[in-house]
């Protein structure tokens, strides 16, 4: 009896330890909000897989900490209210911090800022050159951008009607299809955009403010921001970041 009791006791441990190891594990699990396509940030390759800048450094800062990612694909809008709500633990999408996101989220340090300039993507035979050509035509910008923001300060100021899409690539259809005059983004959207379709061409808004760059959006009162910035502060020294860049931007 004193045996079997001994045995008990031993497979009771054991059970303990595995279901503590199991809790372990899925602790080190997070999930990761983003909003593919939006190259060079974040895309689905052909095997239905994401990659790009902010999905590889996403990675390595996870790995870093011994952390494994979920990614999900959301809108934009759609990722920054999943963080709010605390169905994702972060996101990772090119987002830019603003005083209005600031207080319903909160934000890692910039690990981005070489080209985020809000810039005019549109048809390269309508010769539009600046802001000023723009007068009295329909804006496109992607649904809660920073990029929408911008334009919204400027609409009256320039006669400007505003129409926003879930995705970039939509508002770049719809231009080729003459159903809107152009869009603004973040310059390095428009690169790879002016990459594929030919027929755009692509200039620096130079009106409203800029992004102050990328960051990565944590859910209010969040215990991972001060990791994570850690490791990014780390990237940015090591030359990490620097050789990320040189791989998606500058290819």
């Amino acid at each position: 009896m004193k045996k079997l009791m001994k045995m008990g006791m031993v497979f009771t441990l054991l059970a303990g330890v595995v279901t503590g190891c199991g809790d372990a594990g899925e602790d080190k699990v997070l999930k990761v909000a983003t909003a593919a396509p939006y190259a060079p940030y974040e895309v689905m390759n052909k095997d239905g897989d994401f990659e790009g800048f902010d999905i590889e450094l996403g990675e390595l800062i996870a790995e870093e900490l011994g952390y494994t990612l979920e990614w999900e694909n959301l809108d934009f809008a759609a990722g920054l209210l999943a963080v709010q709500g605390g169905s994702v633990d972060m996101m990772m999408a090119g987002v830019s911090p603003t005083e209005e996101r600031k207080k319903n989220v909160d934000f890692s340090d910039i690990y981005y800022a070489d080209s985020t300039a809000n810039t005019v993507v549109t048809l390269k035979d309508k010769g539009y050159k600046s802001i000023d050509d723009l007068k009295g035509l329909v804006a496109g910008c992607q649904d809660a951008t920073i990029q929408q923001i911008t334009v919204e300060s400027i609409l009256d100021d320039y006669d400007l009607t505003l129409q926003t899409r879930a995705q970039y690539a939509d508002i770049v259809l719809e231009i080729i299809n003459g159903n809107i005059d152009f869009m603004v983004c973040e310059e390095a959207n428009a690169v790879k955009f002016l990459a594929v379709y030919d027929e755009l061409a692509s200039f620096e808004l130079g009106v409203g403010e800029n992004p102050e760059g990328n960051a990565i959006a944590f859910k209010k009162g969040n215990e991972l921001q001060d990791d994570f910035n850690e490791v990014i502060q780390k990237f940015h020294e090591d030359g990490t970041i620097d050789e990320l860049v040189k791989k998606w931007f500058k290819k």
